[in-house]
C-alpha cells in the first residue's frame, strides 16, 4: 500500500508539475511571439520612416539651392536697378 500511495503522489507531483508548466509557458509563448511581431512592425515602420526623411532631405537641399538662386537673382536685379538708375541719371543731365 505503502508502495501504491508513493506512485500516486509521484504521478500527481508529476501532472501538478506539468499543468503549471503550461499554466506558466503558453502565457510566456504567447507574449514573445506578440513581442516578435511588434518588433517586425518597428522594423517595417523604421524602414520607411528612413525612405521618407532620405526624401525629405533631398528636398531640403533642393528648396536651399532654390533659395541660393533666388538671392543671386535678387542681388542681380538689384544691380540692375543701379545701373539703370545711373543710365537715367546721365540721360537726364
Amino acid at each position: 500500500m505503502a508502495t501504491t500511495n508513493n506512485k500516486n503522489l509521484t504521478e500527481w507531483t508529476w501532472k501538478v508539475f506539468t499543468v503549471v508548466l503550461g499554466v506558466l509557458i503558453l502565457p510566456l509563448a504567447g507574449w514573445v511571439w506578440n513581442m516578435n511581431v511588434s518588433v517586425a512592425q518597428l522594423q517595417n515602420d523604421l524602414g520607411d520612416v528612413e525612405e521618407t526623411i532620405a526624401f525629405l532631405e533631398q528636398k531640403v537641399e533642393e528648396a536651399e539651392r532654390n533659395s541660393r538662386a533666388i538671392i543671386s537673382i535678387e542681388k542681380d536685379i538689384e544691380y540692375m536697378r543701379g545701373t539703370l538708375d545711373r543710365i537715367e541719371m546721365l540721360i537726364t543731365e
